[in-house]
Order: C-alpha cells, then structure tokens, then sequence
C-alpha cells in the first residue's frame, strides 16, 4: 500500500511540475504588446485618447478609448479587456461601446511579422446589425505611433472608417 501511495504522490507532483512549466512555456505572451501600455493622444490635434493599462499580475490590458470634445471634455467611447489566449498564441478582446449603448466589439489582436500589431474587430450594435474594422498599431519609437483604422465595406474590401482614419498619429502623454 505504501508504494501505491507513494506513486501517486509521484504521478501527482510530476503533473504539478507539468502544468508550470507549460505555464512558463511562452515566456511573457503579452510583450509584443507593452510598448502600447499608456496613454496616446490620436488623431489630428490629439482628438482622440487610447489608453491600455496592465490588469493585475499583468493577465490582461484594460483598454479604452475617449474622444474630446472642443471644450476639452472627455467623453468614453469604448472600454473593455484584452486577453492572451493561449490556444491561439493570440489575444482576445471584448469591449463595451458607448457606454449604455448596449453595442460591443470582440475580436482578436495578433502581431504581424513586422511587429505591426493587428486589432480585428466584429462590432455588433444593439439591434444585431453587425461590421467589420480592422486597426492596425505601427510603433515608430517609445513616443510616437501610427494607427489605423478601417472598416470593411459590404463587397468586402477595406476603406477608411472616416477620412484620415487610415494615419492616425499617436503621441504618448507624458507622466
């Protein structure tokens, strides 16, 4: 009886040391995507804000994005979580839109080859009807980035979700 007790406590601490070590196996999943973590002023005279903060223990990135009004008012258009997803090696996304709305996006955000970090999202409204964008976050250095966002037209190809929208400059702020 001892020799069995003995082997399953073996069996069992084998498979503890398996599941870490898979754990660990993809060492820092999210660092593709920390150069974002901060705040950006978007957009022509920085009328956009996107901001991407660490959840705890780095699970996840809260994200969201604020337009500013001419009188300087901040007004929350989206907010929501990106999260790795082992599986897929890719992350997750869920976001609430306009606040009350009851709209959402969900998608996925994966990293080209060129280090270009691609956001597909599938919006749906709150009466069902549902469209396609895709943004894409081109890091020119720890200050400045370039984003750019699309919206899928009904024969499928890509345009600018509104004019501009395919070069938007982004500007950490400082702090």
């Amino acid at each position: 009886m001892a020799w069995k007790s003995a082997a399953l406590s073996f069996v069992f601490l084998a498979a503890c040391v398996s599941a870490q070590a898979q754990q660990t196996a993809t060492e820092e999943p999210y660092a593709p995507y920390a150069a974002l973590i901060g705040e950006w002023d978007t957009g022509v005279g920085g009328n956009i804000v996107q901001r991407f903060r660490w959840g705890p223990e780095h699970a996840y990135v809260l994200y969201s994005t604020s337009t500013i009004d001419t009188g300087g008012a901040e007004h929350l258009h989206f907010e929501g979580i990106f999260l790795y997803n082992a599986a897929h090696r890719n992350m997750d996304f869920l976001v609430a839109v306009e606040p009350g709305s009851l709209g959402q996006e969900q998608g996925t955000l994966h990293v080209e080859p060129d280090g270009s970090i691609v956001r597909e999202v599938t919006l749906t409204g709150a009466t069902g009807q549902v469209s396609h964008f895709r943004q894409t976050f081109r890091l020119r250095d720890g200050a400045v980035a370039e984003t750019g966002l699309m919206r899928q037209s009904a024969d499928g190809s890509w345009a600018p979700n509104f004019p501009g929208s395919d070069h938007l400059l982004m500007r950490r702020r400082a702090g």
